[in-house]
């Protein structure tokens, strides 16, 4: 029988093709908005860090409302917040005013996901369903960034205004929101979930013996953040990089950004293919960030064409590809007796990556652009040393002669 929440279910994913986009826009028209603004770089940054600014002050609100008002309010108020956003930056003559802004995308970013993520829970009580829907979040938001690098140098070469991708993205999302007004929403769930401590069961019991979050919590904790620092400052500088270092043409360069989108997209669906076949996830994860690390290395060292390509795809495919959430899921299985707190952390973590790294970037890049993707291949190290430890702790509480727990 069709699920009748399948229409609702695409008009939330609609969204998130505005949130990828709401994500690079600002550093794609970086050079017009520095002399619009009278800014300097780092300043630009600065506005860029406003958006995770939005999302730490409103993701624990956004979550109460969504459960009090329900999931269509939310949505609606996370669009909303979107098209504020995208008009407010259209119109500001400061990076002061932007910075304001620019806030009103980390608000629509928390609304939107404690509001969505919830209705596809509700909507699909299939597991498998649940988890393909998942993957879809993060495809959407690629199709966004692979469609606005190459719309923004379409209006560079022919000198149009450059406020064209702003408005046409808040009058797409006006649209949508009359979308999600009129389809029909699953009604809340209860409270059922939560568990006392003598329901949980004794093999989750020996985990909260056995986890220690100073360790393995921690380094998760650090790897949040290094995995959406990688990702995140690839996709705002490396356009500068390849201009101003390998000498591409500017409209050439954002190229780089739809070139990453692909291969992220891509990857996400070849992620988990690979997790579902049985690969140790934690050693896949250590994988992917050395290989970033010597793929990011390499491009430093040669800053040729063929360096950043190849430098584009490994980021792409091995630090966007989904390793945020299978982090995520090794930190709930070290400590399922507290899922919903941990992984607040998570994302908290995350937020704050989304919002200090664009700005201390910024101030890097006016000294050297080179030092900018220093930083991202020593943030990769770290994160494969982190894992590593992850690792050895991972197989000394699920698979020690003395603990042999089976999570699944």
């Amino acid at each position: 029988m069709k699920n009748k929440y399948v229409p609702t279910i695409g008009a939330l994913y609609i969204n998130y093709i505005f949130q990828g986009i709401a994500a690079i826009i600002i550093s794609q028209n970086m050079t017009v908005l520095e002399g619009r603004w009278q800014a300097s770089l780092s300043q630009i940054t600065l506005v860029i860090s406003a958006i995770g600014f939005g999302r730490v002050l409103s993701v624990n609100l956004a979550g109460f409302l969504s459960d009090y008002l329900g999931r269509r309010k939310t949505v609606i108020l996370g669009v909303l917040s979107y098209i504020i956003f995208y008009l407010g930056l259209t119109f500001s003559n400061s990076y002061i005013l932007a910075f304001i802004f620019a806030i009103f995308a980390g608000i629509g970013n928390s609304f939107l996901d404690t509001s969505t993520y919830p209705v596809v829970v509700e909507a699909f009580e299939d597991h498998n369903n649940n988890s393909a829907l998942s993957v879809l979040n993060k495809a959407f938001i690629s199709v966004g960034q692979f469609i606005l690098p190459l719309v923004t140098s379409y209006i560079f070469r022919n000198h149009l205004y450059f406020g064209w991708t702003f408005i046409a993205s808040a009058v797409f999302l006006i649209v949508n929101i009359f979308f999600l007004a009129k389809l029909p929403f699953p009604k809340l769930f209860g409270n059922s979930e939560k568990l006392s401590e003598e329901q949980l069961s004794e093999d989750t019991k020996l985990l909260w013996v056995q986890s220690n979050f100073a360790i393995e919590g921690v380094c998760l904790l650090i790897f949040s953040l290094v995995s959406v620092s990688l990702f995140n400052i690839f996709i705002i500088w490396i356009p500068t990089f390849a201009e101003t270092v390998v000498g591409i043409a500017k409209t050439d360069s954002l190229m780089f950004v739809s070139l990453y989108s692909i291969c992220s997209f891509t990857s996400v669906f070849i992620t988990s293919a690979v997790v579902k076949r049985g690969l140790n996830v934690v050693n896949f994860m250590i994988f992917c960030t050395t290989i970033t690390a010597l793929a990011i290395t390499g491009m430093v060292i040669h800053p040729k064409l063929v360096t950043v390509v190849i430098a584009t795809v490994v980021i792409g495919v091995f630090a966007a590809g989904g390793i945020w959430q299978l982090g995520l899921a090794t930190l709930l299985d070290f400590f399922p007796q507290r899922r919903g707190l941990v992984t607040s952390y998570y994302s908290l973590a995350t937020s704050l990556s989304v919002m200090g790294a664009p700005f201390l970037t910024g101030v890097v890049a006016e000294k050297s652009i080179e030092l900018v993707f220093v930083l991202v291949a020593v943030l990769a190290l770290l994160g494969s040393i982190v894992l590593t430890i992850v690792s050895f702790r991972y197989q000394k509480v699920f698979h020690s002669e003395t603990n042999i727990i089976d999570i699944h």
